[in-house]
This record gives structure tokens, sequence and C-alpha cells, in this order.
């Protein structure tokens, strides 16, 4: 069942929606196979090592299924947007936008759940769920230029069930993603990447607003020279109580486990060789998608 969500939804009470660490089922796109094959079958074996039930989605044009795939408020409720960013609009790249709609899943989902469909350009990966509150970077205004920023806040907190933290976007990095920047710990816990290696100013303004809402803690790397791909360890995937972490075959890959297992002290860290993904632009988080399945 589709259900469209409009301004006029009734205000709804924030509670805690699923997050990351009540999930026990992932997704990935079936092109990972061919387009990351070593860390496809690194990964798989520590999900079936670790009885973690894992599939593929068919019909899909990217790997990125963050970013186009569902977001899970319970068991039965879902919430789908429209996915067509800005950085895929070229004649060339629009070839390769997944409509969900296609998707065999998609169909079968929406026979056995409720599915809210939001009028919002917006990138799964935009969208980090942190108890009952959710990060997201301001680039969702700029996508939605018809709507004020008042209305896209009151969707988007209607739908998701869930206050809106919203961060400055970092130019630099044309995503603008969230879940680049955070990552949720549990009990009003975040970590943040190290943004204060590449961006000072920026890091600061994030800590400013993220502290007024959760205790942070950033990711720091004791190396001689920081390597320019070191953000993306904050992109790992958790499924229940085990963390799924980028490695690099870099000095900070240690350092980096270290500290989301201290974190994360009632957790499982597995270190996964992730290269292939980084370079293309994404991490762990990026190429999965995690549901609770009942």
């Amino acid at each position: 069942m589709i259900s469209e969500m409009s301004n006029s939804v009734q205000f709804r009470r924030f509670g805690n929606i699923m997050t990351d660490g009540s999930t026990n089922t992932v997704y990935f796109s079936e092109l990972l196979l061919q387009r990351c094959p070593m860390l496809y079958q690194h990964l798989a074996r520590e999900l079936t090592v670790n009885n973690i039930c894992h599939f593929l989605l068919k019909n899909t044009k990217d790997i990125w299924c963050r970013d186009y795939m569902p977001i899970q408020i319970d068991k039965k409720q879902f919430v789908c947007y429209k996915y067509n960013p800005d950085y895929l609009q070229t004649k060339y790249y629009r070839r390769i936008i997944t409509d969900v709609r296609n998707m065999e899943y998609f169909i079968s989902l929406q026979q056995e759940c409720e599915i809210i469909s939001l009028d919002l350009v917006i990138d799964g990966g935009n969208v980090v769920k942190c108890g009952d509150k959710i990060v997201m970077t301001d680039k969702v205004f700029e996508e939605n230029t018809d709507k004020t920023h008042l209305d896209i806040l009151n969707i988007l907190e209607n739908a998701l069930q869930s206050e809106i933290i919203m961060l400055p976007w970092d130019r630099d990095e044309y995503f603008g993603h969230s879940d680049g920047i955070i990552h949720y710990a549990g009990n009003n816990r975040l970590l943040i990447t190290n943004y204060q290696d590449f961006n000072p100013a920026l890091a600061k303004k994030y800590l400013k607003i993220l502290k007024q809402h959760f205790e942070v803690f950033p990711l720091s790397y004791n190396v001689t020279r920081i390597h320019q791909c070191s953000w993306a360890y904050i992109n790992y995937l958790q499924i229940g109580h085990f963390l799924f972490v980028p490695q690099l075959g870099i000095s900070e890959d240690e350092q980096a486990l270290q500290q989301i297992a201290t974190a994360n002290p009632d957790c499982k860290v597995i270190g996964i060789t992730s290269m292939e993904a980084v370079r293309k632009g994404g991490a762990l988080n990026c190429i999965s998608w995690n549901i609770t399945s009942r």
C-alpha cells in the first residue's frame, strides 16, 4: 500500500525509529559483484560466518543502493522519495538513476508494508537515523526549491517521525551526504569523521550543532600525513551488533578500527577491504541497504 505525504499531514509525535542497531538483514545491488568483486567476496564471507542474512537487489542501475532504497521507520512502514539527484542530471548519468518502483523487490514490499511516498528529492545517504532524530545536510533545501525550508522540514519530520538536525552542506563534497560525516553509536552518541584534518572551520560548525543534541566523538589519526581517503571509515556498515568497517591498506586502518570499537563496546567490529568502492566515491554504508526483516 502506498500513501502520499503532503504538507497537510498531521504532526506525529517523535519516537525512536529503526536504527542500524536494530537491523538484521542487508541487501546489495547485484552490480556490486561486477564493480567491486573483491569487496563483495570479503563482505559476503564475513556476513555468512556471522549468520547475517544478505541478498542481492535486481534491476538496479548503480551500486549505491543506500541512496535510492526506501527508509525504514518500523517493521511495516517505509518512506519512499524521489531519487533524482542534481549530480546525475547530464545525459550520460541520467541513465543510471534507479527507479525503485520498477524493482521486483519494491513491488513485493508494498504488498506487505505501508509505503509513504514523499514529494521530495532526497538521497538516502543524506539520512542518518539517530534514535528520535535524523541528521541531514541542508543540500535537501537546494534540491527542492519549489518548497520553503519550513515546508520541507515539516514534510520530513512528519514522514520520518523524527526531529531533523540540519548540517551545512560541505560544497567540496558535491553529493551532500550526511553518512560521510557522522555515524550513530547508540545511546545519543555520535561518531564524526576527521573533518578537523580537512576543513577545521566546518568541523567547528558541525560540532557546535551536533553537541546541542548528542555526545560527539571525533575520529582522529596519529599519522605523519593524513590520507585523503580517511573520510571513508565513518561510512561503516552496522547490522545489529556487527560493525563492518572499511579497511584501505593505509596507516589509519587500525586506529579507525580501535576508535569505532571503543565507541561501540557491545559490538563486534570486522574490517573489510574496501578500496574498490572508496575509489568510486563511497564505502560500506553507501553500497548497502540494511533493514529489520520480519
